[in-house]
């Protein structure tokens, strides 16, 4: 069994509320448990940012589902790569709204303003560091 570690972003089609969001992210833990995936979805001003953990035969096919969900547009892959353990085995989700968060307050985020799908697709590395930050507790 191959475990893989996927990053993507997208832009939502329309503006998600804060209950939209815990409805989407309750949802995705529950499926997301008995699947063995884990992972972490940031949003952010209509910009999803997640990284999904697990085999690679229920990765791969999971991603497919979530890149043809119309609530969201413009996936992009980011980084995808076998793993030899998880970064984010905490949760089956985690998640963490960051609308209304002025990322320049916090120094150690000030690369991140352009907080878009081309930074992080050109910057993968980056989007995986911003990924773990929430994962270790170093966010605010």
């Amino acid at each position: 069994m191959t475990l893989v570690s996927l990053v993507y972003v997208s832009y939502a089609t329309e503006p998600m509320s804060g209950a939209e969001l815990e409805a989407l992210m309750a949802k995705s833990s529950a499926n997301n448990k008995p699947l063995g995936v884990t992972g972490m979805l940031l949003y952010r001003q209509g910009f999803f940012i997640q990284v999904l953990e697990g085999e690679e035969d229920v990765v791969m096919p999971l991603y497919e589902k979530i890149n043809e969900d119309p609530r969201h547009e413009n996936v992009i892959t980011v980084q995808s790569e076998e793993v030899a353990q998880r970064s984010f085995d905490r949760w089956a989700m985690g998640f963490r709204n960051l609308d209304g968060i002025d990322l320049s307050t916090h120094p150690e985020y000030a690369d991140y303003e352009d907080f878009s799908a081309d930074y992080f697709a050109t910057n993968p590395s980056r989007a995986v560091a911003f990924l773990r930050s929430f994962h270790a507790g170093t966010s605010f």
